[in-house]
Formats: structure tokens, sequence, C-alpha cells
């Protein structure tokens, strides 16, 4: 029987001192021990991993970083999910156009990639907006 499971990595940053400033759990598991231990789970269940990357306007989303993250996976093992930010505040989220160009550089490589839709925005209700509402 077919485990309906998958393992979703949170990446966020294709190097490890900027993931570390964006994800100060990198401190303790290391990113290229990480990554191995992702390649172990896909040696044994013949499953893609889901590399989950939030855009960052200014801070993740550059061609440079999308050519950084493509030397570090394998197309035939990872998968890459780019996540429009929504704005709580603390970043602002990439244009569409920085998305555009960072998925571009992954196609060049051929890392399959997809832009995943936002809802709510408009209304403040999106993923990790309403979390950093204030209450009055």
């Amino acid at each position: 029987m077919d485990e309906p499971i998958r393992l979703a990595l949170s990446l966020h940053a294709p190097g490890a001192e900027l993931r570390s400033q964006l994800m100060p759990v990198n401190d303790r598991y290391p990113l290229e021990d990480v990554l191995a231990t992702c390649r172990r789970y896909f040696a044994l269940r013949h499953r893609k991993v889901f590399v989950e990357y939030v855009m960052l306007g200014g801070v993740n989303d550059s061609p440079a970083h999308a050519r950084d993250l493509a030397a570090l996976l394998d197309p035939q093992i990872f998968k890459v999910n780019l996540i429009p930010y929504n704005p709580t505040g603390m970043f602002e989220g990439s244009s569409r156009e920085a998305i555009a160009a960072f998925k571009r550089e992954l196609d060049r490589a051929r890392i399959p990639a997809t832009v995943r839709l936002t809802r709510g925005r408009d209304i403040a209700a999106a993923c990790g907006q309403l979390a950093a509402a204030r209450t009055v």
C-alpha cells in the first residue's frame, strides 16, 4: 500500500549563513546534514522531497539565489514550491517579476518548481497574516 505521506523541507535560503538568519534552527540542523537526510529518504522511499521556499523581497529572491539553490538540489529528488510571502511587517514579499525570474533560473537548471497561489492577501487573511495581526 502506497502511503500518501510526503516529506517537505522548509529551506528558504540556498546557503547556511542566510538560512541561519532566517531560520535559527539551521545552526542546530545544518543545511548539508538536512539535505543528506532528504537524499536518504528518497533512496529508501523513492518519493520526491518538496522544498518550501518563501520568497522574501531583496532577501532570498535574486537570480543568483536561484542558481545557488539549483546547484544544491538534484532534480530527480527535489521539487521546489515557491511561496509568495504575505507581508506581516517583518519582510516585504517578492515582486511577481522577481518570482518569475527566480523560477526561470530553476527551469533552466531543470529543477521542478511551482509557484503557490496566494489567497486572502487583499484582506490581510493570508497565511501568516492573521497570526501577525494585533488584537485591540
